[in-house]
């Protein structure tokens, strides 16, 4: 994304993004840029959130949750992701229905218009599924 998408970034830590504010998404347009849908997850967790999903892109393990809306995103969507990052691997949020291996799965979180992404390791494994997902949106305009 470039600097007009209303991008706002951990510049120290690289753990979190924000971007794209006026969009919303929907699982459907991640399958059509080849994120790889593996489990829907359990909602009950996730306060507000109306679909969760763990899967893949580029050989990387990425849980996309939606919200309603970028608002709801930040608001329900952020704490749950901060808390994921910071749990160990046995206690994590959404993810712990998927995995039962001891390993930090998680590393940093994105949030994309009303979806938060959860980043395998490092925040750059979501800035590649967010970059694609802009360019498609140029070229379908």
């Amino acid at each position: 994304p470039d600097e007009s998408s209303s991008e706002l970034q951990d510049q120290i830590e690289g753990k979190w993004l924000i971007t794209q504010p006026d969009h919303v998404y929907s699982v459907e347009d991640f399958l059509a840029i080849g994120w790889k849908k593996s489990k829907q997850l359990d909602k009950k967790t996730l306060t507000k959130s109306i679909d969760a999903w763990y899967g893949f892109y580029t050989q990387k393990d990425i849980e996309l949750r939606f919200y309603d809306s970028h608002e709801a995103a930040l608001a329900h969507g952020v704490p749950h992701a901060q808390e994921t990052i910071k749990k160990d691997a046995g206690a994590r949020i959404g993810a712990a229905t998927v995995w039962t291996v001891n390993i930090a799965l998680y590393g940093a979180y994105a949030v994309a218009g009303n979806v938060v992404m959860m980043c395998e390791l490092e925040l750059a494994s979501c800035e590649t599924l967010i970059n694609a997902l802009v360019a498609a949106e140029s070229n379908s305009t």
